[in-house]
């Protein structure tokens, strides 16, 4: 099988270092209370959608959405159709997705389709993939058009780490720093952009998207909650977490881990230990032996996300065997995360809108949990001086928290 992944980086290689045995795990012992009234009031996701996911880069899904140059895909990504296009050269540009005659949707299909031009269903307006208009049929029914004012609209878009990372506002650019540095290091070194899709789907959740987020925050309910799915592959750990700009990592012993490990890549530290990742705002990696799990969250209204999940391995798999043991893992994580994270974030979110708790009550190992939403916070009580561009200096800056 191909190797994907690289040489862990200085900041994965700390992680290890900092693993205690683990019969001598250490948990911080730490109180927090978040807010009721965050998850459920529509107020504070309006708020959400113009500070955060229309000043901020969010990810629009994993490089391999769009696996071969000369391809498109599209995405909805809080009520923004986008459009995702791959050019020959492999550079990768977003659009809105609506064709700039009728205001009609190009592209409506889920996987993404190889072609060199874009055609409008509707009227077959065509585009080429840099966004250009190409053609319009009886082009003299429409006397004095110049095609080249109805190109479609751009947003701003960068690759870096395995993901694709879009701007959602057409009228303001978006500071993309976040994305680099550190945490596209730690990215590139799983190898995420040189793996393949075994297979996809997509949540529908009836939960705010913190809630779901917060299902990947913690590791107080492995366990718990998997006790009859994933549990049999972990142990309660101390996590080694860090914040790197706006995202996290953390770090987790598998049962197998021993202080003597010896680990300098990434195909042999996922033999023995966990590297999870939570993508600022709408990310999230969980590394497995045998295959990586992303799933990008989007967010639909107050009570409503989806996930779109991929499971990514280092090839595909080859011979019937092989390829029935991914089978049984992908429906695994299905049931992991679709029947039990998801269906704890459903839970949680008709218990919240009952107005039974005040506050949301979390211990140290839920640290996390904390960290993420306070970097939520931050985004919302940023002033008109604090702009994007400001956040995205602080990005650049790494802290470190649950050492303890």
């Amino acid at each position: 099988m191909t190797i994907s992944g690289g040489e862990l980086t200085a900041g994965q290689r700390r992680a290890l270092s900092a693993m205690p045995e683990n019969d001598a795990s250490v948990f911080p012992k730490v109180r927090a209370t978040i807010p009721a009234v965050t998850y459920i009031d529509p107020g504070r996701f309006e708020l959400e959608r113009k500070l955060v996911f229309h000043r901020r880069p969010v990810i629009a899904g994993p490089s391999v959405l769009l696996p071969k140059p000369g391809s498109y895909a599209q995405r909805e990504l809080l009520g923004v159709p986008v459009l995702l296009t791959r050019a020959k050269e492999g550079d990768v540009r977003a659009f809105i997705n609506v064709c700039q005659h009728r205001g009609a949707r190009l592209c409506s299909a889920v996987d993404a389709t190889e072609a060199t031009r874009i055609v409008c269903p509707y009227h077959a307006w065509t585009y080429r993939l840099d966004g250009t208009l190409f053609a319009i049929p009886r082009q003299e029914t429409f006397p004095g058009i110049n095609k080249a004012h109805h190109s479609l609209r751009s947003l701003p878009a960068l690759e870096a780490g395995g993901f694709i990372w879009v701007g959602l506002d057409v009228e303001s650019s978006v500071d993309f720093s976040s994305a680099q540095g550190e945490i596209e290091q730690d990215l590139d070194s799983l190898g995420l952009a040189d793996m393949t899709v075994f297979d996809r789907t997509t949540f529908e959740i009836r939960a705010n998207w913190k809630l779901v987020m917060d299902t990947m925050l913690d590791s107080y309910h492995v366990t718990r909650l998997h006790k009859d799915s994933l549990a049999r592959f972990f142990v309660d750990v101390q996590n080694i977490v860090d914040a790197i700009g706006p995202h996290i990592r953390a770090a987790a012993a598998r049962g197998n881990f021993t202080r003597s490990s010896a680990c300098q890549t990434f195909e042999e530290a996922r033999k023995v230990m966990v590297f999870a990742y939570t993508l600022f705002p709408n990310g999230i990696v969980v590394v497995s032996p045998e295959f990586v799990s992303v799933g990008i969250v989007r967010p639909v209204s107050t009570d409503r996300t989806d996930v779109d999940y991929f499971m990514l391995t280092n090839a595909a798999p080859e011979g019937e065997k092989a390829i029935e043991k991914m089978r049984r893992s992908f429906d695994l994580m299905k049931l992991a995360f679709g029947r039990e994270d998801y269906w704890a974030a459903e839970q949680c979110d008709v218990g919240l809108r009952s107005g039974a708790l005040k506050d949301v009550q979390l211990g140290g190992m839920e640290i996390q949990i904390s960290m993420f939403h306070n970097i939520v916070n931050e985004c919302l009580t940023a002033t008109a001086s604090h702009s994007a561009g400001a956040i995205g200096n602080e990005a650049r800056h790494t802290r470190s928290l649950g050492r303890t």
